[in-house]
């Protein structure tokens, strides 16, 4: 086992508390420092959190070269500026999704590993999940047969009007927040199933999509709805952040039948994996249980191991990047503004 990493953190936010907080409890991890616009408000984070320290500022964390990782949980805006600077201040980040405001901003903020020791990696964290593993595993081996479609929700009930996820300076939208996911793995499933279940060339290309706007401002997207074709399958994309219910579910249907994660970003909250097959013998519905430990704590494990062996792998940046360039294409195509970028150079 790789020694712990001394985690420090940008912004005393929400997602932290999943994403940081009870997976270093089960990482073994330390919490280092965090920081926050308020200084008091850091203190109070911290000692309720259990962080070594409060530091002055984001300026003063980024310069700590005590620190082996920058977990940067700041509203979506913010999160290619300060992953660039502690880039340039030597430090390894992990960022939350998305990695930027748009690709222009995306490759403003890659540059800057060029020249950085340390690396970046954005936080996709289901990825690093076993059910997600295991799912590819079952379209590998052919139980569903031929793939005939993928459909991929990320529907949420709405946050506050306030919520700044509903703000277009600060780069929100149901695509920025949640449907962000939803590419992503698509992309991931396009690359991991070339060769066997897809053709070896499957391309994830965009055909079609549409927006219902924030009633609070027309920029922002409350709803998107985008079809795309991955290697000669129909894709289907659901987002929003005005949904009735919560739906994170992940469908992969084949001339056989279909494998199912009910909630693959959140698998902690729903450990199932369901294949529905037809056959000679009839219908057949198998559950299985993957397991209820939290994609975070996963996604923190190979970030470790990643940082300890000094690795650089491009993949899941290039990955990252080509998510980047179909939120800008989604955006295009349904008639929205791209989110404005604060990075200039």
């Amino acid at each position: 086992m790789s020694a712990p990493l001394r985690i420090g953190m940008l912004g005393a936010s929400r997602i932290a508390d999943a994403s940081i907080i009870a997976a270093t409890e089960e990482t073994g991890d330390v919490r280092a420092a965090v920081a926050a616009r308020d200084p008091e408000r850091a203190r109070r984070y911290a000692a309720d959190r259990g962080f070594e320290s409060a530091a002055a500022s984001y300026e003063t964390l980024i310069a700590d070269d005590s620190l082996d990782l920058v977990y940067i949980g700041l509203p979506n805006a913010l999160h290619a500026e300060w992953t660039a600077r502690a880039l340039e201040a030597g430090r390894n980040v992990l960022v939350e999704k998305p990695f930027a405001s748009n690709l222009a901003e995306f490759d403003r903020v890659a540059a800057r590993l060029e020249l950085s020791r340390g690396w970046a990696w954005e936080a996709f964290h289901y990825a690093d999940h076993p059910g997600v593993h295991r799912l590819i595993g079952i379209v590998r081996e052919g139980a569903i047969g031929e793939i005939r479609g993928i459909d991929v929700h990320m529907d949420m009930p709405a946050p506050d009007p306030g919520d700044p996820r509903w703000s277009f300076d600060l780069a929100g939208g149901a695509l920025m927040d949640l449907g962000c996911y939803a590419l992503h793995a698509l992309l991931l499933l396009g690359d991991e199933l070339a060769g066997s279940a897809l053709p070896a060339e499957a391309p994830l290309a965009l055909e079609s999509a549409r927006a219902e706007p924030y009633e609070g401002d027309a920029r922002v997207d409350a709803t998107v709805v985008a079809g795309l074709d991955l290697g000669g399958v129909s894709a289907a994309v659901h987002t929003s952040m005005v949904s009735p219910e919560w739906n994170f579910g992940l469908r992969l249907s084949g001339a056989l039948g279909e494998v199912v994660l009910p909630n693959f970003v959140k698998p902690q909250e729903d450990g199932r994996l369901i294949v529905r097959t037809t056959s000679g013998a009839g219908f057949e519905e198998r559950v299985e249980h993957i397991g209820t430990s939290s994609s975070y704590t996963h996604q923190l494990r190979r970030i470790r191991a990643a940082v300890r062996s000094a690795e650089r792998s491009r993949v899941d940046l290039e990955r990252s990047r080509r998510t980047m360039a179909l939120i800008d294409e989604v955006y295009t195509r349904a008639g929205l503004p791209l989110r404005p970028g604060r990075l200039d150079v």
